[in-house]
């Protein structure tokens, strides 16, 4: 098994965390390759002095810097601006000197991008009159080798324990002869919606409703759980073809606004492969600061997965969402991003200021199954190929007009592998102790 710095972004869940361990792997192996020598990193903090990992002792003798950068999908203005900045801030620092200036990047770079980097290098090994050794590039792929030669690669992309899992995985779970029909199944009664579900997708008026809203305004989606908010967003932006960037705060416990906004701008660092200012407190003027620059004509960011139980936190997390749009739309007001929000409450019940609110939203119910329950129910048994007519009745009352409750029923039923009476009634006596909206 091979894993590359995509599959190290994904361990660690979000750019801010892969950004940390990527530090922490380069000092682990430069350390490795200098067994004589002192290899640290230094604590983060501002006037630091552009060090992520020094090589030396440190002032005491010249020491190398190792620049740690995790630019992973882009290679643009701004990130050729951090590394000038990284490497000014390094070679003219007062408190040490420097001997040899590495940068590290995960990625490989094109031949433009090779390009900007060699007359750069070389504007400031003349500027500085340097050896060509004074700054070098160690790219994706070379970090890979040396990773293998030290024989580190297996530990910092964490290759041994999923080895293991993989090999449990595959005692425990033999191949089945129903494995198509287990999987078509999960496709047609899909919770998250994707490209190879759209003929298990059932159009609404809310979809029309979605889109033409969303060409001039940004939206707030809003219903109970369970009734497809997250497919609503997901699958118009897909079939659309437009670019979006989804912050998903499922995997979070939200107990504050705090949270909510570092864990959209951990998002929107990762997804634009951008670094937050050091010095810059308000996170809210980051993460716009941060979007202004995208270069992009059109974009999306969905905000999705409010998931809060508190309604003070709640109000505070709208008020924040808000300020953050306002903020936004003030810095760059012909710009084509658009926010989507999407929440159980309703923003009007939330949302403080709903006149200036108004401004910048359009709302968006999905509470509406009432008149398109039944038609997603006869979809769903003509593609299962499930005969439940004498049962719709009693089905489409116990699902309350919830979507996920019906395909959860059907799901009871497919499993319980007969159609009738007793059969239905237990699917439908299981979903309901079961399921928590």
């Amino acid at each position: 098994m091979n894993r590359d710095w995509n599959d190290f972004k994904a361990l660690y869940g979000n750019i801010s965390g892969a950004r940390e361990a990527f530090e922490g792997a380069c000092e682990t192996l430069f350390r490795k390759m200098n067994p004589n020598k002192h290899v640290s990193q230094v604590k983060v903090k501002v006037g630091d002095g552009g060090i992520d990992v020094f090589i030396g002792e440190f002032g005491v003798e010249p020491i190398s810097v190792i620049q740690c950068k995790f630019f992973l999908e882009s290679f643009e203005e701004s990130q050729k601006d951090q590394i000038r900045k990284s490497f000014q801030t390094a070679v003219t620092s007062e408190k040490y000197q420097l001997k040899e200036w590495i940068l590290c990047i995960p990625r490989v770079i094109d031949i433009d991008e090779n390009s900007w980097w060699f007359k750069w290098k070389n504007k400031k090994i003349k500027e500085h009159q340097k050896e060509p050794t004074f700054i070098s590039l160690k790219n994706g792929n070379e970090l890979i080798d040396l990773l293998k030669v030290e024989g580190l690669y297996n530990i910092i992309f964490k290759l041994e324990d999923s080895l293991k899992i993989d090999d449990i995985h595959k005692m425990l779970i033999p191949r089945k002869a129903n494995d198509t029909k287990a999987l078509d199944s999960r496709i047609i009664l899909f919770n998250n919606y994707s490209k190879v579900a759209e003929p298990y997708y059932l159009e609404r008026k809310v979809d029309a409703e979605f889109n033409n809203s969303l060409s001039i305004s940004n939206l707030w989606v809003f219903g109970n759980s369970g009734v497809g908010k997250t497919a609503l967003v997901n699958r118009n932006l897909t079939k659309n073809e437009m670019d979006y960037c989804y912050c998903d705060l499922s995997p979070i416990a939200i107990t504050s606004s705090e949270q909510v906004i570092e864990e959209i701008l951990c998002k929107v660092e990762e997804r634009f492969n951008c670094e937050r200012s050091p010095t810059q407190t308000n996170k809210i003027k980051e993460i716009a600061s941060i979007l202004c620059r995208v270069n992009k004509k059109e974009l999306i960011i969905v905000i999705d997965e409010l998931s809060v139980l508190k309604d003070d936190t709640l109000r505070l997390i709208a008020n924040d969402l808000l300020n953050l749009v306002i903020h936004y739309n003030n810095s760059v007001p012909q710009k084509a991003l658009k926010f989507v929000v999407s929440t159980i409450a309703s923003p009007m019940d939330i949302i403080e200021n709903k006149s200036k609110a108004n401004e910048y939203f359009q709302y968006i119910e999905c509470n509406h199954w009432s008149l398109d329950i039944e038609n997603l129910f006869q979809m769903l048994e003509k593609s299962l190929d499930l005969n439940l007519l004498d049962y719709k009745n009693a089905i489409l009352v116990c699902s309350q007009n919830s979507p996920r409750i019906l395909k959860a029923i059907i799901r009871k039923i497919i499993a319980l592998d007969v159609i009738n009476i007793n059969s239905i009634d237990t699917a439908i006596k299981k979903t309901n102790s079961e399921l928590v909206l």
